[in-house]
């Protein structure tokens, strides 16, 4: 499906409508001036800016030129391509926080606004949509997976199908937090499975929260490709700047 605009759709709408009544019943408050009755209200997203070009064509990282940036050049990939919508700081941070952390399940439809700005600007063709698997012992622990709650209303959004069983976690990694790049490409290597079903697909986006180096969506990548899949492209809601001066690209 080639993604050129939006537009409101029913089962976008119903979904839309379910959270505004728990909205009515448990009224929540911003996340950024404590406004009550609004997830995020609409003067605190105009303070917040998507990233911006120039970004690396391949990874999305913030870049100096226009191009495809020093490590992108040399590295083998196996992602067509990566897009975030904000830097992972300040009030992004706090509502990945509260959605991942304080189960504010509300936020995301909120959140998956900016997801559908940012991908409506690509010309990608996508077939479905799905998003990094947590293990059963996350899924246990936590009762849902925060991929998978900005994932969906941005299928319901687009009219794209949602495909939860495209992905398997195989290898419940450490915690990525504090690593190298090197440490956190061999901490997520083989971490997942791609599933048989993924086979019908041609082009796959897969959605997570937010991307440092990009090794977990490049493993997804990778699963997905050992498939069939000829094409995969990661969305996420947030990037962790990078602030290594050789991160530059060449035009």
């Amino acid at each position: 499906m080639n993604l050129s605009g939006s537009r409101t759709r029913p089962a976008s709408f119903l979904y839309h409508l379910g959270w505004t009544a728990v909205d009515w019943l448990f009224p929540p408050y911003c996340l950024d001036c404590g406004t009550l009755g609004e997830r995020w209200c609409e003067t605190c997203q105009q303070k917040i800016s998507l990233l911006a070009p120039p970004l690396c064509e391949r990874c999305g990282r913030p870049v100096e030129l226009a191009g495809m940036c020093v490590e992108c050049q040399h590295a083998p990939i196996s992602i067509d391509a990566i897009r975030s919508c904000y830097a992972y700081e300040g009030v992004i941070r706090e509502a990945i926080h509260r959605l991942k952390f304080e189960k504010d399940l509300g936020l995301a439809e909120i959140l998956a606004n900016a997801l559908i700005k940012v991908l409506f600007m690509q010309d990608w063709n996508i077939d479905v949509i799905t998003s990094v698997p947590v293990s059963p012992a996350r899924m246990k622990e936590r009762g849902y997976n925060q991929a998978e709650m900005l994932a969906f209303p941005l299928a319901l959004k687009t009219g794209v199908p949602y495909k939860r069983s495209l992905l398997k976690r195989v290898k419940d990694a450490p915690s990525q937090v504090g690593l190298s790049k090197e440490e956190r490409r061999e901490n997520i290597r083989e971490a997942f499975e791609g599933l048989p079903q993924a086979s019908q697909y041609s082009s796959v986006l897969v959605v997570d929260d937010v991307v440092t180096t990009g090794s977990t969506l490049q493993s997804c990548a990778l699963a997905l490709r050992e498939q069939g899949v000829k094409q995969v492209y990661g969305l996420t809601l947030a990037r962790a700047i990078s602030r290594d001066p050789l991160a530059r690209a060449t035009s």
